[in-house]
């Protein structure tokens, strides 16, 4: 850990501490001093290296089934390229986790445990994706990065 006047670094992630003052102050006392956080953007790939057929065999121990099983796989690809433990740290300070990469902010009700252990984050993933029917939480489906991996995925999915 690396401390200085106005930054904390811990491990991989920089967050930087900007101190302001607030007028919350009474008069004749000393502002109350404010911390707000600043993340950087940063993609760390950590945990298990899981194969295509291993994605493909842990959505469908999920639930995942017909072509939200092939979009499944996909997505998973595309989001964390198979790393269990992969972390996305985005700009407002919330992370992506996991295999399908699950936002700590717009879904807090899966915990770090879940979102980092594959088959509790399938099931996370099916839930969150209303049985693999709408993947539109999913920014490298709404973007289309997922295409390039339906290949893959289909192959993954007969040899699962």
């Amino acid at each position: 850990m690396i401390r200085s006047p106005r930054t904390l670094v811990v491990a991989a992630m920089a967050v930087t501490l900007s101190l302001s003052t607030a007028s919350f102050a009474a008069a004749g006392t000393r502002p109350a001093t404010v911390a707000t956080l600043d993340c950087t953007q940063q993609s760390i790939l950590d945990g298990t290296h899981f194969s295509d057929v291993d994605i493909a065999r842990t959505a469908r121990s999920g639930g995942f089934s017909g072509y939200g099983w092939q979009v499944s796989i996909a997505v998973a690809l595309a989001e964390s390229s198979g790393w269990t433990r992969a972390v996305l740290i985005n700009t407002d300070c919330s992370r992506d986790r996991g295999l399908w990469q699950i936002n700590s902010r717009w879904h807090g009700e899966v915990s770090d445990a879940t979102a980092f252990d594959p088959v509790p984050a399938a099931r996370a993933s099916y839930t969150i994706s209303s049985g693999g029917g709408n993947w539109s939480p999913w920014v490298t489906y709404n973007n289309g990065a997922y295409q390039q991996y339906m290949a893959r995925a289909q192959a993954a999915i007969n040899a699962a």
